[in-house]
């Protein structure tokens, strides 16, 4: 490689570089793990907590079966 193109590879990899420093330094912390386990059981609890509405339930109502007793 002649020393023009060893020149322009290094230029495009520190612009490259550089870029990706801004992305890090731009970057949205997000929560840690105790509180995205945190959240998830305080949901669950919640739904755990909160009343039955079968009235809205996807499975189809067992009238009329023959094997219900």
């Amino acid at each position: 490689m002649n020393s023009y193109s060893i020149l322009m590879a290094t230029e495009h990899i520190q612009v490259l570089l550089d870029e990706a420093a801004a992305h890090r330094m731009h970057r949205v912390e997000k929560p840690g793990l105790f509180e995205r386990i945190a959240s998830a059981a305080a949901s669950f609890k919640a739904a755990i907590d909160g009343p039955a509405d079968y009235s809205q339930s996807i499975l189809p109502t067992l009238n009329d079966y023959p094997y219900r007793s």
